[in-house]
């Protein structure tokens, strides 16, 4: 007899057959039970489902929202930041300005209205600070407003705020400034000429300032091989 062939009712099924049949049975059992245990736990957390779904949804609203009302903020920023740079009365540019770092502190433009304002304020510090010690300024910024702190503080003859702004290393982009301006503090002429080579040794951005320092250094070599000859 082939596979095919009916077996009669009396006739048992082949042993494998029979624990087929049944592995089969068993796994749709569980698929019920499992199923039947889903469906009465939905039931009985139904409400905790909901709630959830509620707020996900709310999440996802708040988000959507407050992305929104940053692209918004945003652009009310830029278009104030630029009809301040457009205008040509002073006074009415650095009132602008101002409204663009107090109303809109948290975007870039107010990073940018600082660093403007401390070009026409006769006052830079306090913009020049804010730069330095907001989170969200770049590397960059906080070493150019360093820089021009420091300068600013030599201008008006404080020299140890000065060098305490100017102790720390910038990137090597700016540490041809750096030193020029410690070699201006310089307590010495053998600490201004270390400084003055260290700047003409750093990467050059600035060629008049290179000149400058090249020029500086001649003086003191001059000066220098001028006073052993008085000595001799």
């Amino acid at each position: 007899m082939n596979d095919t062939t009916k077996r009669p009712n009396n006739e048992p099924a082949p042993e494998g057959e029979t624990d087929s049949a049944f592995a089969a049975e068993m796994e749709e059992l569980k698929r019920d039970i499992r199923s039947a245990k889903i469906i009465d736990w939905v039931q009985k957390n139904q409400q905790q489902l909901i709630a959830g779904a509620v707020v996900l949804l709310l999440i996802f609203a708040g988000g959507s929202l407050w992305l929104e009302h940053n692209k918004s903020q945003k652009d009310s920023a830029a278009v104030l930041y630029h009809q301040a740079l457009s205008t040509s009365d002073a006074e009415q540019k650095k009132t602008m300005l101002e409204m663009v770092i107090k109303d809109y502190a948290d975007s870039g433009y107010a990073l940018l209205a600082n660093l403007y304002m401390a070009k026409l304020s006769d006052e830079p510090e306090v913009y020049l600070n804010a730069l330095i010690h907001s989170t969200a300024s770049t590397p960059e910024l906080v070493w150019q407003a360093r820089l021009d702190l420091a300068e600013w503080h030599i201008t008006n003859g404080k020299t140890d705020e000065a060098k305490a702004l100017l102790t720390e290393a910038v990137g090597k982009q700016y540490e041809q400034l750096r030193h020029y301006l410690l070699a201006e503090i310089s307590g010495n002429d053998v600490e201004k000429q270390k400084h003055l080579q260290m700047s003409l040794d750093s990467v050059s951005n600035d060629s008049v300032l290179k000149d400058r320092v090249e020029s500086m250094l001649s003086e003191l070599g001059a000066a220098s091989t001028s006073g052993d000859a008085s000595d001799s």
